[in-house]
């Protein structure tokens, strides 16, 4: 009796000196699994940004609530300690940023850059396809056959999709807004302009608002700034002096260079024009990013709806969520990169020749904007910020593999 008591508490001790402490765990986690809490904030293990659950909700704000509560405050003061006051700060005052003038000039060659080589790479042979019944895109020989599709009857095909031949229009997404031919004393489009007012790529409108001239979309430019009269904007300038506009330049100056782009680009191989093709497509959003920060852009809070200038539009379009309690009114809001340069998702095809992607391995591909996948399936090098994004790093199991992986 006395051995097996003695025999029992051998055994305790040793269970209790060999358990596995929490401090002794956690390394081990932090090592194994690099994509652990500590590396939610890295960039190197971005992933593709998740759609609202539930679409009736509003986006998110990308200034806090309590900042913009704070700036409307200041302004109200500003009004009632100076009702009638220069403004002075470009490009609100109706001046132009002389520091980003070279920088919309840049984006607009790198759009009109970015647009010839997504056409160029396509007639290389490099397929883009468009379901039918809704938005989704895919790059590759064939249509994948994941079953995404939310169209019109898509609950008797089972969610899969109905593939047609795509353009490069359908690759980057390019909201239009409203051209604004005075963005300092007329801000804002009324309802009643909805059919005279043209309608615009938001990219080109901010390069044109922040100093590219075309002679197509004319833009008034000011000598000297604006008056704000108990928050009205007056121009008196424009009575005093009738040539206070400067003279608008013709488009032919830019006409050259696109058409130098395109002949450029049939000389060049595949991988040279997809190389190019991805450069312009960064240089293009960091300007656009750098534009943002002064001129004004505005999105609706419901509905993909933008507006490049001081406001947002009065055009009764809006037909989200809630759009009967404002009269068809949009929810105005400040926009993203996102909002006014679509990244447009698709699936990463990491081998073109191999077969058409499968349903049942859906969790185990990536994804990567459709600039970057057509321009790395064009021979271009994947980009650091998009390697997680894509997945590169996961092997796919076979399809008689799927139900034994965790």
């Amino acid at each position: 009796m006395q051995r097996r008591k003695r025999i029992t508490q051998i055994s305790l001790s040793v269970i209790s000196k060999t358990r596995f402490s929490s401090s002794s765990i956690k390394p081990l986690i932090n090592l194994d699994f690099p994509c652990s809490k500590a590396t939610d904030d890295d960039p190197l293990y971005a992933d593709v940004p998740k759609p609202r659950k539930d679409k009736s909700e509003r986006k998110p704000y990308p200034t806090p609530m309590k900042e913009l509560i704070r700036r409307a405050k200041e302004e109200k003061e500003l009004r009632k300690s100076q009702p009638c006051r220069v403004l002075e700060d470009p490009p609100d005052n109706g001046l132009l940023v002389p520091e980003l003038v070279h920088v919309a000039r840049r984006v607009h060659r790198c759009r009109a850059s970015l647009l010839s080589g997504l056409s160029a790479i396509i007639h290389h042979h490099v397929s883009v396809h468009r379901c039918r019944f809704c938005s989704e895109v895919h790059i590759g020989k064939e249509g994948h056959g994941i079953r995404t599709c939310t169209g019109p009857g898509s609950g008797s095909r089972s969610a899969t999709h109905v593939w047609n031949k795509g353009r490069a229009s359908d690759v980057v997404l390019f909201p239009k807004c409203f051209h604004l031919y005075d963005r300092a004393v007329k801000p804002r489009v009324i309802h009643d302009e909805r059919f005279t007012v043209p309608r615009i790529s938001a990219v080109l409108e901010l390069c044109i608002q922040a100093g590219v001239d075309l002679e197509k979309f004319p833009a008034k430019r000011r000598a000297k700034p604006v008056y704000s009269i108990e928050g009205r904007i007056v121009d008196f300038e424009e009575v005093n002096n009738r040539n206070s506009e400067t003279a608008v330049t013709s488009v032919s100056t830019a006409t050259p260079l696109q058409e130098d782009d395109h002949y450029s680009t049939e000389k060049k191989s595949l991988k040279e024009l997809s190389v190019k093709t991805m450069d312009s497509w960064f240089e293009m959003v960091t300007g656009v990013k750098e534009l943002m920060e002064k001129y004004k852009v505005w999105t609706c809070g419901y509905c993909p709806e933008v507006q490049v200038g001081p406001k947002g539009h009065k055009v009764k379009m809006c037909k989200a969520t809630k759009h009967q309690m404002r009269d068809g009114m949009h929810a105005w809001q400040e926009a993203t990169i996102d909002d006014v340069v679509g990244p447009n998702y698709v699936w990463h095809v990491r081998d073109p020749d191999s077969s058409a992607l499968d349903n049942s391995l859906q969790r185990f591909y990536g994804k990567a904007p459709a600039v970057v996948e057509l321009c790395v399936q064009g021979g271009a090098p994947v980009p650091d910020q998009y390697k997680s994004m894509m997945r590169l790093d996961v092997v796919y199991p076979q399809r008689d593999e799927v139900d034994l992986v965790a």
